[in-house]
């Protein structure tokens, strides 16, 4: 078999593993060590659920950038969680903000908020670098200023923290409609969620939602300033030094929906060059002897983030191997792919019903962003610092940014 056809079945096979196989043998394997664990309780009965410690002092810390619209009821909800106000402490610190979030922040001064106001434009990384040498906290939970963390969230997060092996904990971030009712996320949303879980309990999660998530203050690296994913590269580095990182579905923070698809085509732009910094910083925990985490990453990250360009590659050394059969049946599945996603993202401008179509130009649109990323990533283009990304919110409700 011609080189140029192994070169386009394996550019193929790795997607694949990356979306349906990984996926399908993490199910097999989550399942496999639920049932020894839920047998090894049965047997003998140890105490598997958290017994009440004095709850630890924890710093929220949120960055801001023109975020007037959005962060009082951001604040609003910090300063009414379900948490002991002599132990909690919500650090604002604005990233050269234009506007008027400084003066709403300061509002909330008397409920225990501090606020930094920053001037110069540096990016998020800088600002929540500055905002840890100033937290008090031993527990530092990580959120945005346009997200809406639950009242019961912070607990949530920090009752993992009684266990001296887990270093950060990741909690999960749901949509809401303009009228505050949750929205339909869509299956590769929820399809992302279930990994998350999935991975935890093989315990190989990786990175965290910036919008909800907590480490232990001693583990905080010291972060470059123009670090562009800054939740996977914190939490990754906890890893790296030997803690646990765990998934909570039930600590939950809620945001409003993007407004357009070009603002989540630009975030996705975004998180691609972030993830060429990501995957030089956290590539300690790509060896082999890191354990799980290692096919985790390998297969849920790396694979990924290189699919945009495997299908290029896919796409040209099928074309030069058309005189073969096989080569011609690996053109012909390419080209029903990519013309269901034509479709898909067309029915979908046209706010008509595109079923499945919808998912498949959905997953061509994400590795296009992704791709473009990347190699802005590679040639150094990418800022630290995050432009605004509208969000779909009543008046009164914030308008937001993404990474």
């Amino acid at each position: 078999m011609p080189a140029a056809l192994w070169i386009a079945i394996i550019a193929l096979a790795v997607p694949v593993w990356a979306y349906a196989g990984y996926p399908l043998a993490l199910f097999l394997l989550a399942a496999l060590v639920q049932i020894g664990r839920d047998a090894a309780y049965l047997l003998f009965r140890g105490e598997r659920r958290r017994t009440g410690r004095p709850l630890p002092r924890v710093s929220v810390i949120l960055a801001a950038y023109n975020e007037e619209e959005g962060i009082e009821s951001t604040l609003q909800h910090c300063v009414s969680l379900d948490y002991p106000s002599d132990r909690i402490e919500v650090l604002v610190g604005s990233d050269g903000s234009a506007d008027r979030t400084v003066a709403v922040a300061k509002r909330f001064e008397n409920s225990g908020v501090r606020v930094f106001d920053f001037s110069e434009r540096r990016g998020k990384a800088a600002v929540i670098a500055d905002c840890f040498a100033k937290a008090r906290g031993e527990i530092l939970v990580f959120s945005d200023a346009n997200t809406r963390l639950r009242r019961d969230a912070v607990r949530n997060l920090v009752r993992h923290f009684t266990e001296p092996t887990i270093g950060a904990v990741c909690g999960e971030l749901r949509f809401e409609t303009p009228d505050g009712r949750p929205a339909d996320e869509g299956l590769y949303w929820r399809y992302e969620q279930t990994l998350k879980l999935l991975e935890s309990r093989l315990d190989s999660t990786l990175g965290a939602n910036g919008a909800i998530y907590a480490i232990r203050r001693d583990l905080f690296p010291k972060l470059p300033p123009d670090t562009v994913t800054d939740d996977f590269v914190v939490v990754m580095s906890a890893r790296s030094k030997g803690f646990r990182v765990v998934y909570d579905p039930e600590a939950v923070a809620t945001e409003d929906l993007p407004a357009s698809g070009s603002s989540e085509f630009r975030r996705r732009v975004r998180i691609g060059a972030g993830n060429w910094q990501a995957l030089w910083r956290c590539a300690d925990l790509l060896l082999p002897w890191k354990g799980f985490v290692s096919v985790a990453f390998w297969s849920h990250k790396v694979a990924r983030w290189f699919t945009p360009f495997l299908l290029v590659v896919a796409v040209a050394a099928s074309l030069a191997t058309l005189h073969e059969p096989l080569g011609r049946k690996l053109l012909l599945v390419q080209a029903v792919g990519y013309g269901c996603a034509l479709l898909g993202l067309a029915l979908d401008r046209l706010r008509l019903p595109a079923g499945p179509f919808r998912l498949v130009g959905y997953f061509a649109t994400i590795n296009a962003a992704l791709g473009l990323g990347m190699l802005k990533g590679v040639f150094g283009r990418q800022r630290a610092a995050w432009r605004r990304t509208d969000r779909k919110a009543p008046a009164g409700r914030a308008s937001r940014e993404a990474k």
